[in-house]
């Protein structure tokens, strides 16, 4: 950005090469790349964290969710359509979401849901 015009608008520094591009942006706050926030780690892994899941659909036969993702600012970063198995460690949010949304697509039962998010059995209260 090389300087404020007016209250709204600000003359943006382009490449010579984008010369179709008109340099002036109008905003009320010119956007900002933003970092997300690092991910933490679960048995010696990176994992990105869950916020809420949004949607679930059945692609090709398997369960998937619509996930937002803390820590990201950017709306094509923020949500990804993801498979149950890269949701075993938020059982809860996902057991939650179809609490809320019964009729969207899911397992069967609250049992198959737990078996199908971590990929085995263990014992949880419904």
């Amino acid at each position: 950005m090389l300087k404020k015009v007016g209250t709204h608008a600000y003359h943006l520094k382009l490449p010579s090469q984008w010369k179709s591009i008109h340099p002036v942006k109008t905003s009320t706050i010119p956007n900002r790349h933003q970092e997300p926030h690092p991910p933490i780690i679960i048995e010696e892994e990176e994992e990105w964290e869950v916020s809420k899941i949004l949607d679930s659909k059945l692609k090709r036969g398997k369960l998937c969710y619509l996930v937002e993702w803390k820590g990201f600012s950017q709306a094509s970063e923020r949500s990804t359509w993801e498979p149950t198995k890269n949701l075993k460690n938020c059982p809860e949010l996902v057991k939650d979401f179809h609490s809320l949304y019964p009729d969207k697509p899911g397992p069967n039962s609250s049992r198959a849901l737990f078996f199908m998010v971590l990929g085995r059995e263990r014992n949880y209260q419904t």
